[in-house]
């Protein structure tokens, strides 16, 4: 196969920065997006509990939260305070 020579020369220095031969470090790539390709999707705790029991442990870490604590004022939480550099 031939590949243009821009892509051939940006592949090399690829894999010369990882120590590989170019077609070591190909073949790594190939590797690494068949297993992202095959790893089986991550399911969140979300889609694991009923409604009611989601609720329920949301309720349960909201209130293990500190009701003393003092609150932002509105000025502190401004875009402006937030991102003084974006003025």
């Amino acid at each position: 196969m031939t590949l243009p020579p821009e892509l051939e020369t940006r592949i090399q220095q690829q894999a010369s920065r990882a120590g590989l031969s170019m077609e070591a470090w190909l073949q790594q790539q190939v590797v690494r997006q068949e297993l992202e390709d095959y790893a089986p999707p991550v399911a969140s705790l979300q889609d694991e509990l009923t409604p009611e029991e989601w609720v329920r442990q949301f309720h349960a870490w909201a209130e293990n939260h500190d009701r003393t604590t003092p609150l932002l004022s509105d000025e502190a939480i401004s875009r402006e305070n937030i991102y003084p550099d974006r003025l």
